[in-house]
């Protein structure tokens, strides 16, 4: 943990707001101007790790090539000098779409839901026409900016599971490099059928799925699919259909068979992602 005061790049720490496995996120403050940024930095036992200094790496190269009005901004990208943890300085955008579903009772409005479907699919067309799989679409992924007119924006983040896909002709190669030849590479609840059978054989539908999911989660309250182990998740998803008569008297059919379609087991049974845009603008019109 970095102390309140520790200076990072050009800012300087405040307070520690998330904890996670590898790497902390810090609410950070640039002295100069005063403006506030999140920094995600590895502890000091992660960056000894390879595996997870080059998924870290991932990320932040990943974001700095990208630009997007919903994919979250990088403001920086360093090394400590003291230890040399790599950290990446962010936008700050303090509360997640997770968040925000707990502060609405778990689910959002028919309007508000598809507002984030639109912008997420927009973004996450902007990285498939880039050669770029997120493979980790959920809530706590999704960063929220609320507008002054009381409509949502989001941002996508923590691309640390990104793959980039055959471009150009060029081999298909994962943009960090795994050693765990059988983990997960997602989040149960909202990883497609065929994440579970071959975690890095995957293309784009994978997050179609995922937005599917998410699209569910945000009108029903909680996923289609949950249980407490992961094969029991694993099942689910592969096995059972998704419960879209729980969305009846919530979303219109359109909506609802639009879903169906994102959840459908065999990839090439989902739309593409433009596909799933035309489907929401639609709904919007």
């Amino acid at each position: 943990m970095r102390a309140s005061g520790t200076r990072v790049g050009e800012y300087v720490i405040v307070n520690r707001v998330a904890v996670g496995g590898s790497s902390d996120v810090y609410q950070a403050r640039h002295p100069a101007d005063g403006s506030w940024a999140a920094v995600k930095m590895l502890t000091s036992e992660a960056s000894l790790q390879k595996e997870v200094v080059a998924r870290f790496l991932n990320e932040a190269q990943t974001l700095q090539q990208l630009r997007h009005p919903y994919l979250v901004k990088v403001l920086a990208l360093g090394e400590t000098p003291e230890d040399g943890a790599p950290f990446l300085v962010m936008e700050w955008l303090p509360v997640s779409l997770l968040g925000l579903l707990r502060e609405r009772g778990g689910h959002l409005s028919l309007g508000d839901s598809v507002g984030i479907l639109r912008q997420l699919s927009q973004v996450l067309l902007y990285l498939h026409e880039r050669g770029v799989i997120h493979r980790d679409v959920k809530p706590e992924n999704v960063l929220v900016a609320p507008l002054d007119r009381g409509t949502l924006e989001v941002r996508l983040a923590d691309l640390g599971l990104a793959r980039r896909v055959l471009e150009a002709g060029a081999p298909v190669t994962d943009l960090y490099v795994s050693t765990a030849k059988d983990a997960l590479l997602g989040t149960g609840e909202y990883m497609a059928p065929e994440q579970w059978r071959s975690p890095k054989g995957v293309d784009a539908k994978v997050d179609v799925y995922a937005l599917g999911v998410l699209g569910f989660h945000l009108l029903a309250g909680e996923p289609p699919f949950v249980a407490e182990t992961h094969s029991g998740l694993q099942y689910q998803h592969v096995v059972k259909p998704p419960p879209l008569g729980r969305l009846e008297g919530v979303a219109p059919e359109g909506l609802r068979s639009l879903l169906g379609a994102m959840l459908a087991k065999v990839a090439g049974r989902r739309p593409s992602m433009a596909e799933v845009l035309r489907s929401l603008d639609a709904l919007a019109n």
